[in-house]
């Protein structure tokens, strides 16, 4: 380990007095990194460079945009860093405002101790690492009710949420792959992308899967999707990020722009390559073609994301293997690698659908409604190659 690498928790301060800075530092450097700035501009600067920081500390009396005002712009980038504001000079009234407004966590007076300064960033740290494990939890649990929800809904649409488990892998893996930092509002996305099909009669679901010519009323239906994604996510905390990435996937449509570099357009255009990815392998082709398709056909895509997936598809065929298997030789972790029907044709579960213990529940139940099994004898999957397999290759 690095020993010049420091592991404290890192915290900006911005004051116009060089001789204010150095003693901040002094007082708080063995609580804390500090980074330091004179002006509010130097200090955004500084905060998109180096960030993210734990707390950020500024004087209310700035030279240009007061530090109620930069501390504001500071919120808005980042809401879980806790902020502070030094005080004096007959500025407690814009400082009570700011504090208000939800932009400031604590208010310091000036002239303070070097105690009261610990014992403030202390606090601001500890209430960091709260919002954090909050934050966290909040993700967890909203990542786990999707799962829940898709699995569910994949026993009653599976042409559209067979689709939306392989898409919120494929995207998932593809985001995780480019370093996107926010990999559960891709995967979210992909789900909910889908979700809009449940208001779909059960007769033209398919026509709208497979991109075929509609009826004008199912037209009509499929124009109203947006709407109705955006009504069901409205009242479901922390999805505002997941509403715009769909609201450029169903309503704007754009094609890639090299001059968008915002996390939303990125992620948009990580789950529209893997939506397209999808729907062409559906159409009967193989990887390889779909690939092509995506690098150069008419609609133009995000040359990164497209690597992305291509490197992570390559690697994926070098570890899996297609079984057949029995239906009580099917495990958890397993893949379907072929379409799996009823007798009559009914589809259970697309090829792609991950087995999980719920699936395996869903089968015995269609199993325990015959006499015998609706299923054929053996069933394709794909199975990740054990150690002990590549081994016996090498």
């Amino acid at each position: 380990m690095n020993p010049e690498i420091s592991t404290l928790p890192r915290v900006l301060f911005v004051d116009d007095q060089a001789e204010v800075l150095e003693n901040l530092q002094i007082h708080v450097s063995e609580i804390c990194e500090p980074m330091v700035a004179q002006t509010a501009e130097e200090g955004l600067e500084i905060f998109k460079e180096h960030g993210p920081f734990t707390i950020v500390v500024s004087d209310q009396a700035l030279p240009g945009m007061n530090g109620a005002d930069f501390l504001a712009m500071v919120n808005r980038r980042d809401p879980y860093c806790s902020t502070m504001l030094l005080t004096g000079h007959g500025a407690y009234s814009d400082a009570m405002q700011a504090v208000n407004d939800g932009h400031v966590f604590r208010l310091l007076d000036k002239p303070y101790s070097p105690q009261a300064l610990r014992d403030a960033i202390q606090a601001g740290i500890r209430q960091r690492q709260l919002v954090e494990s909050e934050k966290i939890l909040l993700q967890e649990t909203l990542v786990g009710a999707v799962n829940a929800l898709t699995e569910t809904l994949a026993t009653v649409k599976p042409l559209f949420f067979g689709r939306a488990q392989r898409v919120k892998r494929l995207a998932g893996e593809m985001a995780r792959y480019l370093n996107f930092p926010h990999i559960w509002q891709v995967e979210t996305a992909a789900v909910f992308s889908q979700l809009a099909s449940i208001t779909l009669p059960e007769e033209e679901a398919e026509n709208v899967f497979q991109r075929k010519r509609l009826v004008p009323k199912v037209e009509k239906l499929v124009r109203k999707f947006p709407e109705v994604i955006d009504h069901l996510l409205g009242n479901i905390p922390r999805l505002e990020e997941v509403r715009e990435i769909l609201d450029c996937l169903m309503v704007n449509e754009e094609p890639y722009r090299t001059d968008d570099k915002t996390l939303v357009f990125q992620a948009y255009e990580i789950l529209r390559a893997a939506l397209e990815y999808d729907y062409i392998e559906t159409e009967g082709h193989d990887s390889e073609i779909a690939l092509a398709t995506l690098k150069g056909g008419k609609k133009a895509f995000q040359p990164k994301a497209v690597e992305a997936m291509s490197q992570l598809l390559h690697k994926s065929k070098t570890r899996y293997l297609v079984q057949e298997l029995s239906m009580n030789e099917l495990e958890v972790g397993m893949r379907l690698a072929q379409d799996l029907k009823l007798e009559t044709e009914m589809l259970v579960a697309p090829k792609g659908t991950d087995i999980s213990r719920h699936f395996l529940q869903v089968l015995h139940n269609y199993e325990s409604c015959y006499e015998r099994s609706p299923f054929p004898k053996l069933i394709k999957v794909f199975v990740k190659e054990t150690e002990k397999e590549n081994d016996s290759k090498s």
